[in-house]
């Protein structure tokens, strides 16, 4: 029969585990945490990317409309050059057909200058809209490249604030676990490497672990806290805890 200061001793024990339980939980829990932000900050730095190069690109666009421009200009010219050119031999021709050859390529270098004025119109009427909504654009971007920049800042914050947080409750683990009987850390260790989980809390008379229901009993044997009790079912360590506590 165990003597009081044994119950207690192994009471003192099965409440260690519950909380070295729980640290192992957080900082499993925080260490996939820490894992998300890489992501997270690659899908802000992409964001802040693309909002650069959508402005770039309307900046590109604007350039791309004066350059094109320009060379229809160039084209327009070439060809009144040309016009010029061809009614000037229309007083050297002999023939009819050496002159209506001239009309006609005149007639072409007209029509083709006139196609090149419409795609100049249409340039000039996406310029303008693209000058329009520029400097809104602008402004835009600029807001979601601060305020993703700023997100990246605080995740990266967060990152720190987490390794920080996950190296304060290994120490305090490590103190705890050390604190057990060695039979009683091999046992946890063992079930951990089986289960990934080594201890579990009982609720309405169920295993939180695998949720089998626990007989009248076990549920006795388990209040009594005498030893340390594994679930028939999942070989997890359970252990019982009052409604009113949280130990």
């Amino acid at each position: 029969m165990r003597t009081h200061s044994e119950r207690g001793k192994m009471t003192d024990i099965l409440n260690t585990l519950v909380r070295i339980q729980r640290l192992d939980s957080d900082i499993e829990q925080t260490q996939k945490e820490i894992e998300t932000i890489p992501q997270k900050i690659a899908g802000l730095e992409k964001d802040v990317e693309k909002a650069k190069r959508l402005l770039q690109d309307k900046k590109e666009r604007v350039q791309e409309i004066n350059k094109e421009y320009k060379s229809k200009e160039g084209d327009i010219a070439a060809n009144e050059t040309k016009i010029e050119k061809l009614n000037s031999q229309t007083f050297a021709v002999k023939t009819n057909e050496e002159y209506r050859a001239i009309l006609h390529e005149v007639e072409f270098l007209k029509t083709e200058n006139k196609k090149i004025e419409d795609d100049m119109i249409t340039m000039l009427e996406e310029e303008e809209k693209l000058n329009s909504t520029l400097g809104a654009f602008e402004k835009e971007t600029a807001n979601t490249v601060n305020k993703r920049t700023r997100e990246i800042e605080n995740l990266k914050k967060h990152k720190e604030t987490l390794l920080h947080n996950v190296e304060t409750m290994k120490s305090e683990f490590e103190e705890l676990f050390n604190q057990l009987p060695e039979d009683t850390r091999e046992l946890y260790q063992k079930i951990k490497n089986v289960r990934g989980k080594a201890v579990c809390l009982v609720e309405n008379e169920t295993c939180t672990g695998c949720y089998a229901s626990l007989t009248p009993q076990f549920m006795n044997e388990l209040k009594e806290r005498k030893e340390i009790l594994l679930c028939a079912h999942c070989g997890r360590i359970l252990v019982f805890t009052s409604p009113d506590t949280n130990k």
